[in-house]
């Protein structure tokens, strides 16, 4: 029954019973019985506009900081959803995220992969690594616990929440080795657009 006070609704009662009914329904639930939490992403993967990019980092100095820019460019006529974004380092690191960096050089460009295999559609975003960038606003900055020298045992670190972002903007990852030695480290980003 729903939860009433006087003649008003308690909304999030009622919420709740249209999703145990939909779970108890199996409506939202794979074969195995596993509950469907990503059924709007597994859309846009399905509708050809859902996409994934990654670039590894082998030998990353101790101090030094690489850096993947990932745009969605004027003209582009979409909005990019970013799912999650990880970076990933054998040992202990500082990631940083900055809003709207300007590219002073370009770097070397990494080709986005289609979700879907059977489509033909093509990211409208850039996303580029090892170039010259001036620092947007600072939007995140966190840690990498990966352990150090001897002990780097690795880590994966997700980045943060979901974001929109509108044409002409980007996002600047910035990782920086802080484990004491070299490491490999890596980046990796999946989006939809439309």
């Amino acid at each position: 029954m729903l939860a009433q006070v006087g003649s008003v609704i308690d909304y999030d009662s009622l919420a709740q019973k249209i999703v145990d009914l939909l779970v108890s329904s199996k409506l939202l639930q794979f074969s195995d019985g596993t509950v469907i939490v990503n059924s709007r992403f597994l859309k846009k993967i399905l509708d050809g506009v859902a996409f994934s990019v990654s670039h590894r980092f082998e030998g990353v100095a101790d101090g030094t900081s690489v850096d993947l820019l990932f745009e969605n460019p004027s003209g582009s006529g979409k909005r990019v959803f970013l799912v999650a974004a990880e970076a990933i380092s054998f040992g202990r690191g500082h990631i940083d995220v900055y809003r709207d960096s300007g590219v002073t050089v370009s770097g070397t460009t990494v080709e986005p992969v289609n979700l879907n295999f059977e489509s033909s559609n093509e990211s409208v975003c850039n996303v580029e690594y090892g170039g010259t960038y001036s620092l947007g606003t600072s939007v995140h900055r966190t840690i990498i616990p990966g352990g150090s020298k001897v002990r780097a045992i690795g880590s994966a670190v997700e980045i943060g929440e979901s974001v929109v972002m509108s044409e002409n903007h980007n996002l600047l990852f910035r990782v920086t080795n802080k484990s004491g030695a070299a490491t490999d480290m890596s980046i990796r980003l999946i989006w939809w657009e439309e």
